[in-house]
């Protein structure tokens, strides 16, 4: 049984992140996941492995959207990987997601508790110690690598909080009640990604870390700053933030190793107040990216690599 840590109190308070789906089907739904994933976590380790391989071909086959969008995404961001080794890249990119799911659900279970700490081989650098020693708050920016949840609980055990994510949901309002409980579990709290600019504002104001993951395709208010060479619409919101907050931005991702829930985490690299004061929000957003593609080449093979991430951008 999942027991969610408290949230802080006064301002600092996780806020609910529903989805908008209920009623009977939704249920179903919920109940047919909480099912199939449950029992792959029971599966020995090979057999992990052998059914993540049978999912990841056949989502490979079916979804040709996905697969299509990696393949252009693959294109623009590696021209120098020749096209063999990116339709490996494309087949990876199914089997890791797969992973990352069934590791996830075991996360709480496996990783959680006193020994927490013996799970992560943990990669500093000053500038990242010096920004925590601070006391400030500020932000950390985490692409979609490797095993990208984990990055939040092992930054509260080091200090990085309270600490907060900001989360779409899931449309399943049942799942995403599991879905919240499951994170608030791994000690921090999440803000809903609609409305979230006045919850980070009073969050980090009040000295939290905040979670932003900015390397899929942004929707609404955007500017346009290369993304691995190539125009994409990147959040407006996050650059003109950080400058108007001036607290440090922390760069981290956190890899797969071979074994289970053991991994290995790189806190790459700070921009400081300082660095963007003076910057506009494409300078800002341009080298939020150039952190993120370090990060992502550090394992292209545990990249989502699926996301239609020029969908709408301006060509060249």
């Amino acid at each position: 049984m999942i027991e969610p840590t408290p949230p802080p109190p006064g301002p600092l308070q996780s806020t609910p992140v529903l989805g908008d789906r209920s009623g009977v089907a939704a249920w179903l739904q919920y109940l047919g996941y909480r099912t199939a994933v449950g029992s792959l976590v029971r599966l020995s380790e090979s057999g992990q492995r052998t059914v993540e391989g049978l999912l990841a071909a056949l989502a490979y086959r079916v979804d040709r959207r996905h697969s299509n969008a990696a393949r252009r995404f693959l294109a623009a961001a590696l021209p120098e990987v020749s096209a063999a080794e990116r339709e490996a890249l494309v087949r990876s990119s199914w089997r890791h997601l797969a992973r990352v799911v069934v590791e996830d659900a075991g996360f709480n279970r496996a990783v959680l508790g006193r020994g927490l700490r013996e799970h992560f081989e943990v990669e500093w650098r000053a500038d990242v110690r010096e920004a925590l020693a601070e006391g400030r708050g500020g932000f950390f920016v985490v692409p979609h690598v490797g095993m990208w949840e984990a990055v939040p609980a092992i930054g509260v055990a080091l200090g990085f909080s309270p600490a907060f994510v900001v989360s779409r949901p899931p449309r399943n309002r049942p799942l995403s009640r599991y879905a919240q409980r499951v994170r608030e579990a791994r000690g921090y709290g999440l803000i809903h990604r609609h409305g979230a600019i006045e919850r980070v504002v009073e969050a980090v104001r009040a000295g939290a870390w905040v979670g932003l993951m900015l390397d899929q395709r942004a929707r609404g208010k955007t500017v346009i700053a290369p993304f691995f060479g190539r125009a994409a619409h990147c959040e407006r919101a996050v650059p003109v933030l950080v400058r108007r907050l001036a607290r440090p931005v922390v760069l981290a991702a956190c890899y797969l190793t071979e074994r289970p829930f053991h991994y290995r985490v790189a806190f790459d690299r700070v921009l400081w107040p300082a660095d963007l004061r003076t910057r506009d929000p494409v300078e800002i957003a341009t080298a939020l990216n150039e952190g993120m593609e370090r990060l992502i080449l550090g394992a292209v093979d545990q990249y989502h690599w699926l996301h239609d991430r020029y969908r709408g951008a301006p060509p060249g």
